[in-house]
C-alpha cells in the first residue's frame, strides 16, 4: 500500500434499507470515523434503493455513491453494467481496500477490485442463506460462484463458526483467508420500557412474546405463528408481536395474513407492525424475545434483547448458538413448534425466577461481544501490507 497518509476504504452493500448487514457496515463505519479518524477515510457505496443506511450515513458525514444498476435481483444486463459502474468507480476513487457485503455486491465488487488493481480486498459473510434457501442445481451453481468469487480477495470474513464449517464444508476459499469477526452493538444506554405497551394498549399484567425481523421465508413467520397458536391454545395472558415488515416484495406478508385470517381467533392475540425505526425502543416491552429463523449468519437482534436483559429464545440456526449460552443466559430450540411453544410456557409459568436467573446473565453475555474489540479486529484486516 503506497504511503500517502489516511488509508482510504470503500464500503460496498448492495441494498441502503435497515437491517442486519446494513447494520453492521454502518457500525463499522461509525467505528471507524470515531476512534480512527486520522488513520482511514471511508466512503459506502450501495444500489439505488434510498433506504436509511443512507440516511444514517449521511448524519455521520460518509460520502455515499449510488450504483445505478446493482440490484439484489440476477440480471445479467444490470449485473454487467452494476460490475463496470462498480469497477469505475474503485478506479477514479484510488481505493486502498474494498470491503465487500451481500451477495450481488460480494460477488461483482470483488472481481471489480481486484481487476481495478485494489491490493487489499475483504468480503464479509452476513450468513449463507442466499445459498441454503435452494437446493439441487441452483444450490451448486451458486456455491460454484461463491469459490470462483473467492478468488478476488484477500480475507473472508466470517460471522459465527457454524458459517466457517459450511465454507469449509462447501470449499469456499482456502484456510489463509478466514477470519471469524463477531458482530457487536454501537455502545447507548438502555431504551426505556412503556412505548409499544401504550401505542397497542396492552395492559402490564399481560406477557408480551416478541421478534424483530423481515417477513420473508428465512425468519419463518409462519413458525412464529404456529408457535403462538400453540402457547394461546394454553393460556390468554400473553400477545405475540412481530415488528418488521417485507424487504423484497411482499408475497410472504401475502402468506401472513392468509394464515391470519384462516386463524381469526389467534389474530385477536397478535400484532404484527411494519419496519419501525424505533424498534429496540419498542422492543423493551417484550417479555421474551422469540427468533424462529431458519438460517442466521449472527443475528445481531439477539445482541439488541439480550442487552436489555429480556429472556431470549432462539432456533438454532447457525449464529443463535455462539451468542447464547444455553440456559444461562438465553434457550436454544429446535425448530419443532412443539419445542418451542413448551419452552415459551415453561417461561411465563415460571418468569420471576426465570427472569432473574436469566436477565442479567443476558446483559452481560451480550457485553462481551465488544464494539472496540470488533473495530479493531477489522482495522488489523485494513492495515494490511
Amino acid at each position: 500500500m503506497e504511503e500517502r497518509g489516511k488509508i482510504k476504504i470503500l464500503q460496498l452493500i448492495t441494498r441502503s434499507d435497515w437491517t442486519g448487514a446494513q447494520k453492521v457496515l454502518y457500525s463499522i463505519v461509525y467505528g471507524l470515523k470515531k476512534y480512527y479518524p486520522d488513520q482511514f477515510e471511508v466512503e459506502v457505496a450501495c444500489g439505488p434503493e434510498n433506504g436509511q443506511l443512507v440516511e444514517e450515513l449521511k448524519k455521520i458525514n460518509v460520502k455515499v455513491h449510488v450504483i445505478p444498476d446493482l440490484v439484489r435481483e440476477i440480471s445479467p444486463v444490470k449485473d454487467l453494467r452494476a460490475y463496470f459502474q462498480i469497477k469505475r468507480l474503485i478506479k477514479d476513487g484510488k481505493y486502498d481496500v474494498v470491503h465487500c457485503h451481500s451477495s450481488k455486491a460480494g460477488f461483482l465488487g470483488r472481481i471489480a477490485a481486484k481487476r481495478a488493481g485494489v491490493k487489499n480486498v475483504i468480503y464479509t459473510v452476513h450468513g449463507w442463506w442466499g445459498i441454503e434457501q435452494y437446493r439441487g442445481l441452483k444450490r451448486k451453481l451458486l456455491i460454484l460462484a461463491e469459490r470462483f468469487a473467492a478468488k478476488f480477495c484477500d480475507k473472508i470474513v466470517l460471522l459465527c463458526h457454524r458459517d466457517l464449517l459450511k465454507a469449509k464444508e462447501w470449499k469456499i476459499g482456502k484456510d489463509s483467508q478466514y477470519v471469524i469477526i463477531p458482530n457487536a452493538l454501537i455502545p447507548q444506554p438502555p431504551a426505556s420500557r412503556g412505548k409499544l405497551r401504550k401505542e397497542l394498549g396492552i395492559p402490564e399484567n399481560t406477557k408480551i412474546v416478541g421478534n424483530v425481523a423481515r417477513l420473508d421465508p428465512q425468519k419463518n413467520p409462519l413458525r412464529f405463528l404456529e408457535v403462538a397458536e400453540l402457547v394461546l391454545k394454553e393460556r390468554d395472558d400473553v400477545v405475540f408481536v412481530w415488528i418488521g415488515g417485507s424487504i423484497v416484495d411482499d408475497s410472504y406478508g401475502k402468506l401472513v395474513q392468509k394464515w391470519l385470517d384462516e386463524h381469526p381467533d389467534v389474530a385477536k392475540k397478535v400484532y404484527f407492525l411494519p419496519f419501525r425505526k424505533d424498534a429496540v425502543e419498542l422492543m423493551a416491552d417484550f417479555d421474551v424475545f422469540l427468533l424462529t429463523s431458519d438460517n442466521e449468519g449472527f443475528g445481531l437482534v439477539i445482541l439488541e434483547a439480550m442487552h436489555l436483559g429480556k429472556i431470549v429464545v432462539s432456533t438454532k440456526c447457525g449464529g443463535p448458538e455462539d451468542i447464547i449460552e444455553n440456559n444461562i443466559s438465553g434457550f436454544l430450540t429446535g425448530f419443532d413448534c412443539k419445542e418451542i411453544a413448551e419452552k415459551i410456557s415453561f417461561i411465563l409459568d415460571n418468569f420471576d425466577d426465570v427472569s432473574i436467573k436469566i436477565s442479567q446473565k443476558a446483559v452481560e453475555r451480550a457485553k462481551t461481544f465488544n464494539f472496540e474489540n470488533q473495530i479493531g479486529n477489522y482495522i488489523k484486516l485494513y492495515e494490511k501490507d
